[in-house]
């Protein structure tokens, strides 16, 4: 993505995948949405695979940097400032507003750092008549994802399967309100060995599909009211017990909004430890390799199934190799809270 971002780019790189063979849409009558989708200890929830332009606003603003290298403060970058002198802060704007009835050159700063209120006292800087805090900040950012499931149980969805992060910081951005669009114009730069691939497009800002406000290492969860939640049948959610080498396949939007899937291959299983490259997958299906190019950033949440049971969410492409990745446990995602 341009500008502001949601991925991140490490050797392993955040993204997603597309598929190549229709995945069968049944529309699910009201007597089964209203059967218990627990039983014998078994869970059901709806696979999705849906891309989604993301935006959402931070808690307070986000400190990406200093205005010169010799800036000398007790705020750093990655920093969340809620309040200036008690005055809440809710976008850049807020702070502009504030200095200018500030008559002191020092102020007190209330900032959240690793889950924390802190209180600095800042002393600002002049520029003629005007003062400024020296930072760099963000109250904003945009991006595109893949919806992984609904669950009907607790009637949220649950999506990307990594935390969203400021593309200049790395730090999990604290969001105070995110929505969800549907795309209008879906576009792929086809990833090679040498370069990662991505999604882009349009999306429709005016109707939002969603929204949410939790946001983790582990993805993202909140309010989902597309009707695409009823298109797929309920399927099975498999532990980390269930997951075996070899076959399996992922589920993604297409440019013509149809849920479509790609083979891919699990190469290897990282149990015992919370992380997001807890399977290794190699994408094994030419229609995909041709048609994006392999995994590709944009990606990032599209659904693994095997053995009809979702089992996990694609989150990485390696850089230096478009065809493999990893993903997450859909246990995971599961346990997301639902905020």
């Amino acid at each position: 993505m341009k500008g502001k971002k949601i991925i991140v780019s490490l050797i392993l790189i955040s993204c997603f995948i597309s598929f190549g063979y229709y995945y069968k849409r049944v529309y699910l009558s009201n007597s089964i949405e209203a059967i218990n989708m627990r039983t014998e200890n078994k869970k059901y929830v709806y696979p999705l695979g849906e891309i989604v332009g993301i935006k959402a606003t931070t808690d307070g603003v986000l400190v990406i940097g200093y205005e010169d290298i010799e800036y000398i403060g007790g705020i750093e970058k990655g920093d969340n400032i809620i309040a200036i002198n008690d005055i809440k802060i809710e976008n850049v704007q807020d702070i502009s507003r504030i200095l200018e009835d500030i008559n002191k050159d020092e102020i007190k700063v209330t900032l959240i750092r690793d889950e924390k209120f802190i209180d600095e006292n800042i002393k600002l800087k002049k520029d003629g008549e005007n003062k400024r805090l020296g930072l760099w900040v963000r109250d904003k950012i945009s991006g595109i994802g893949t919806l992984t499931f609904y669950d009907p149980q607790e009637s949220v969805f649950k999506g990307i399967g990594h935390a969203i992060t400021d593309s200049d910081t790395n730090e999990l951005l604290k969001i105070k309100q995110g929505y969800i669009y549907e795309p209008k114009n879906l576009n792929i730069e086809k990833g090679t060995n040498k370069k990662s691939g991505y999604l882009y497009g349009d999306f429709d800002l005016k109707n939002p599909i969603g929204e949410f406000k939790y946001n983790s290492n582990f993805g993202i969860t909140g309010i989902y009211n597309s009707e695409k939640k009823k298109s797929t049948q309920l399927m099975e959610v498999g532990s980390e017990k269930d997951i075996k080498l070899g076959k399996a396949y992922i589920l993604l939007e297409d440019q013509n909004q149809n849920i479509v899937s790609y083979d891919v291959n699990i190469n290897d299983i990282s149990t015992g430890k919370q992380s997001t490259r807890q399977i290794s997958i190699e994408v094994t299906d030419d229609r995909l390799i041709n048609y994006t190019g392999g995994i590709i950033q944009g990606m990032s949440g599209a659904p693994i199934i095997q053995n009809n049971k979702i089992i996990g969410a694609v989150t990485h492409v390696i850089k230096d190799n478009s065809k493999k990745g990893y993903g997450i446990f859909i246990d995971e995602m599961i346990k997301l809270e639902n905020k």
